[in-house]
């Protein structure tokens, strides 16, 4: 498991993607299942029955993709193109980025 992500700056914003690569799965973020993000001094994703994003299906493999002002607030954006390492924790259930 790494103990890294990549958050990524496009089109103005900043995008944090995350697939089976890393290890999600085993984690309990399967295809369809749905997850809630919450930002503090910390970005946390965490599996939950009730959430509000779900975690897409490409081809049989899990993706969590996010996007928007929050994350873009939250990380913010230097200029399109980059790609930054930033920090993070892998539980059961929840994965703490920043």
């Amino acid at each position: 498991m790494n103990n890294s992500v990549k958050v990524y700056s496009q089109r103005g914003g900043r995008v944090l993607w995350l697939t089976h690569k890393d290890g999600i799965e085993a984690l309990g973020f399967a295809p369809g299942s749905r997850f809630d993000v919450e930002y503090g001094d910390k970005m946390v994703i965490t599996s939950k029955v009730d959430g509000d994003r779900k975690v897409a299906d490409k081809s049989g493999k899990p993706v969590i993709a996010v996007v928007g002002k929050k994350i873009t607030g939250h990380f913010s954006w230097e200029e399109d193109g980059k790609i930054e390492a930033v920090p993070a924790t892998f539980q059961d259930g929840v994965i703490t980025i920043g």
